[in-house]
This record gives structure tokens, sequence and C-alpha cells, in this order.
């Protein structure tokens, strides 16, 4: 059967196939397209988090390792060294099995509870007289 033989009605069967098959093509490119995107947008974002995530875990580990090198009692030495081992411990490479917003949640509680210790600790430096600015407490950390 050649072209100008064929049926009026396997013409239209053609045109409506290829309606459909160029819908799927063009439905499978969008798709792909999309999660290129999604992928690339994602990355940015975890990226982004991590980055703040880092930082944050950064910060609260330098400022126990910098109370550690000071005298405290025995409950605020064992908190010191629960959160650094905390931080220590942290997933450091992407494992899916990692709770990783558990493992945050600790630490953040941890960092808390050592915040309220040290901040209802007495200082042990001899008393001598001070000005009343500084004898308030230092409540950065």
């Amino acid at each position: 059967m050649t072209a100008s033989s064929r049926d009026i009605n396997d013409l239209f069967d053609d045109i409506v196939l290829t309606e459909e098959k160029e819908a799927r093509l063009g439905y499978e490119e969008g798709l792909k397209d999309g999660q290129e995107q999604g992928n690339e947008e994602g990355y940015k974002l975890g990226y982004a988090q991590g980055v703040s995530l880092g930082e944050e875990l950064g910060r609260i580990l330098g400022q126990v390792v910098a109370q550690q090198q000071l005298k405290h009692t025995e409950k605020v030495r064992r908190s010191l060294e629960q959160l650094r081992s905390l931080i220590e411990e942290f997933p450091r490479t992407n494992d899916p099995q990692a709770d990783i917003v558990g493992a945050v949640q600790n630490i953040r509680t941890s960092h808390r509870r050592l915040r309220a210790l040290l901040g209802s600790k007495k200082t042990t430096e001899a008393t001598s007289p001070v000005s009343p600015a500084s004898e308030r407490k230092d409540y950065s950390f």
C-alpha cells in the first residue's frame, strides 16, 4: 500500500497517534528537565543548610573546648564532655540511616542545659571590690 492509496481513516489514525507520541515525548522531556532543576535546587538548599549547621556546631564546639580549659564542678565537666562527644560523633558523611535531626536536637538540648549550669554557677574568683557592671553574670555562652 503506497502513501497515495492509503485509506483516509489510516491517515487520521496516524495524525492522532503522532499527537499522542509527541505529547508523551514532551512529557518525558519535561519530567527530565524538572528533575534536573529540582535536584539542583535541592542541592543548593541542602548545601546552605549544611553550612549553617556546620557553623552552629563549630561555634558550640569552640565554646566547649574553651570552657574545658577552665576549672568547673564535676557536673559541669561531665556536661561539657557529653556535649563534646555528641558533636564529635555527629555524622560527617551522607548516611541515609543517620538521624541528623535527632542528633542536632540532642546537641542543642545539651548546649542549653550546659548554658543553664554555667549561668547559675558562682564564680570562684577572689572577692575584691569590683564595679557593679562587672558583677553581672555573663550569659553569652
